[in-house]
């Protein structure tokens, strides 16, 4: 009988965006209920088959319960990936057309790039693995998805024609959209029992996201302009990738640091991270406004 009820329980769990630990939290709540609902038919007088059966059938479709729960737990959060994904889709070929018919110039390594990173987040919103890190996985796509389109973004914007502006606009509002999503799957929709502090998790993810966020962008423009006066790659095209690198170690090591409930440590290390991004931001402008003037 317990394992008819775990199938069925898992088939609806399946339909849902929840990581490993709202999986296993989730799992118990649906199995409790519908075991519940047996013995109160038992009572009843329904044979075990009987009450088995008919506490399945009261209880509902897997895919539809599962369905109902994915809209309780995140309202829209799959339609957003959905839009994301296929405007991801259409404004790849777009902007690889535009600068194929337009510049003349075809950028194949980037189609194939942006056309794997959105057909995997339409992958994993269409049918999602249980076995995955949701938030981890979700996240990572997301963030290789705005890395990918920031450079479409900068694409677009070279192209010596009407349709450009256009072709900008969809980008900015698909890079936009991006973020959002890896706000509210990081912040609002994640809910951790485990995480003795909370609320200063959620605080430390929403700095290092915007600090993460602003490193990526810079550094793929600084790469942009590398690859565009650059004849060659040079041993200076792989220092553009450090600050990259240190904001990974960094994140990584707030969270484990908290993990510990050493929050101290966590926060000065948040603290010198945020004040070396701004530092480095002012240093630049500074230049930049200078070497205007």
């Amino acid at each position: 009988m317990n394992q008819v009820f775990q199938r069925f329980v898992e088939g609806i769990v399946k339909e849902t965006d929840s990581n490993q630990e709202e999986r296993e939290d989730l799992y118990e709540e649906l199995l409790s209920h519908l075991e519940c609902s047996f013995i109160d038919y038992k009572k009843q007088g329904f044979t075990e088959e009987e009450a088995m059966r008919t506490a399945m059938t009261n209880f509902g479709e897997e895919r539809e319960i599962g369905q109902q729960l994915q809209q309780a737990m995140y309202p829209y959060r799959r339609e957003m990936m959905l839009g994301l994904s296929v405007a991801s889709l259409l404004l790849a070929y777009g902007v690889y057309l535009s600068q194929l018919f337009v510049m003349g110039d075809a950028h194949i390594p980037w189609l194939v790039v942006a056309v794997l990173s959105s057909t995997a987040l339409l992958l994993i919103t269409v049918r999602p693995i249980s076995s995955l890190n949701r938030r981890l996985w979700m996240n990572s796509l997301l963030l290789i998805h705005i890395m990918i389109f920031f450079y479409g973004l900068l694409l677009a914007t070279d192209v010596y024609h009407p349709m450009s502006i256009g072709l900008t606009i969809i980008a900015g509002l698909i890079l936009l959209l991006a973020v959002v999503l890896v706000y509210r799957t990081t912040i609002y929709d994640y809910s951790s029992n485990r995480q003795p502090w909370a609320k200063d998790a959620k605080r430390i993810h929403f700095i290092n996201i915007s600090t993460g966020i602003v490193i990526i962008l810079i550094t793929l423009f600084f790469l942009w302009a590398f690859l565009l006066f650059s004849s060659e790659i040079s041993p200076a095209f792989f220092l553009l990738l450090i600050p990259l690198g240190l904001w990974i170690l960094s994140y990584t090591s707030q969270m484990q640091l908290l993990a510990k409930q050493q929050k101290k440590w966590a926060y000065t290390i948040v603290f010198i991270q945020t004040a070396v991004v701004v530092c480095a931001i002012g240093y630049w402008l500074l230049g930049t406004i200078g070497g205007m003037a």
